[in-house]
């Protein structure tokens, strides 16, 4: 269920960054809770800060209610880069990507950063030969975080009213490859759960993932396909295109996300987690 959390709250704060920035507006943050089989099970707040040629994700998540019972965890995100449509394929150009929290009261850290097309790990804690087989280095050539990748998918739904794309993803541990599809315009009704109504842009995604396994994972069953759909909309006047509704598959079934409130400003997350190399 974490490997699924942290893919889900990927697309989360990826989207909410992309929307701002395809905007241009002012920085927007947005809060989301998670849903499994009728349960809550996490929330996430996200919020971006854009200038005129760079971007800045920053995030929190923790687990909730029926998960917080079994697994304690709060994992804080950070994200920045530049933004250079005519240099590269994304548009977006990562520059350092930092993720640090607790599971299960295990301190668990990531740091990268992007000098030219192959990111260098700053921090990995835990080491990755304790859990997972190393990414070879030919496999990271080209990749960004996965922030940046789904940043840049989702721009396009601002910016054209689509989200079709493709991306090759390093998180300092895991190699995948993402892509997205339009399914159109669905209006979306109301939900006990979720903080919006109305017309919204429906988009399909999956990931796979092809390197970098738990050493005792069933490789099989690892690599499969995990997919989703998530709807976009604008949550308010003034308030830039993000997602607004997503439902992700799973090994355990399908994770429910809602939008439960959105508004402009940005996260004050704990300096000594984002700033650290």
């Amino acid at each position: 269920m974490r490997a699924a959390l942290f893919c889900l709250f990927g697309v989360i704060q990826t989207a909410t960054a992309a929307g701002a920035a395809a905007a241009g507006g002012p920085a927007v943050q947005a809060s989301y809770a998670a849903y499994w089989s009728g349960f809550s099970i996490a929330t996430m707040d996200a919020s971006l800060e854009l200038g005129a040629e760079a971007y800045r994700v920053e995030a929190t998540m923790r687990t909730a209610g029926l998960l917080a019972m079994f697994v304690r965890g709060e994992q804080v995100t950070l994200a920045e880069g530049r933004i250079e449509p005519a240099k590269t394929p994304l548009a977006l150009r990562p520059q350092r990507f930092l993720m640090e929290g607790r599971w299960r009261d295990r301190l668990r850290r990531v740091a990268l950063a992007w000098a030219g097309e192959r990111p260098e790990v700053l921090a990995l804690l835990p080491a990755n030969q304790e859990e997972r087989e190393p990414v070879p280095p030919e496999l990271q050539h080209g990749t960004v975080d996965t922030l940046t990748a789904l940043a840049a998918l989702v721009r396009l739904v601002a910016l054209e009213n689509r989200c079709d794309g493709a991306a090759q993803v390093f998180d300092g541990r895991r190699r995948s490859d993402f892509t997205a599809v339009t399914e159109g315009m669905e209006t979306l009704e109301a939900h006990r759960w979720s903080g919006f109504a109305g017309p919204a842009l429906r988009c399909r995604f999956e990931g796979r993932q092809i390197a970098g396994f738990w050493k005792e994972q069933d490789r099989a069953e690892a690599a499969k396909p995990r997919g989703g759909t998530a709807w976009f909309a604008s949550p308010g006047p003034g308030l830039p295109v993000i997602p607004v509704r997503i439902e992700a598959d799973s090994a355990w079934g399908t994770v429910s996300v809602h939008m439960t409130r959105a508004g402009p400003g940005v996260l004050d997350l704990p300096a000594q987690r984002t700033e650290r190399p």
